[in-house]
């Protein structure tokens, strides 16, 4: 049996120092491939509910249309609320001034008022 020099216990040590760096890096690569790969999954979910979503705006927004189309309204005010189609003589039009100005009110006072 051969002794172990200060120089033999120095090289085992550096290899074993070695062997630990590695084994440690595999692990730091094998753990990052990980995460990519958890990250990859997770944007893949969060596109597909984001299509769902898209889908289903367009959808809330055609139903919206649908409700409030002239001819929904027509349709529930005369079977529903029982309204009807008012007779041609009974309408009347109203002209509508261009020029929108504010009421203009004064309080005047009445000057025999002041003398009583």
């Amino acid at each position: 049996m051969r002794k172990r020099t200060k120089k033999s216990a120095g090289r085992f040590l550096f290899k074993s120092c070695f062997v630990l760096c590695l084994l440690c890096g595999v692990f730091a690569l094998v753990w990052l491939r990980a995460a990519v790969t958890n990250l990859e999954y997770e944007l893949g979910q969060l596109e597909r509910e984001k299509v769902e979503s898209i889908r289903y705006g367009k959808a809330i927004t055609a139903e919206r249309a649908k409700l409030c189309s002239v001819k929904r309204v027509e349709e529930v005010a005369l079977k529903k609320l029982g309204m009807t189609l008012p007779e041609r003589e009974k309408v009347f039009l109203v002209k509508r001034s261009r020029d929108v100005v504010p009421y203009a009110v004064a309080m005047k006072r009445n000057p025999d008022r002041l003398n009583k």
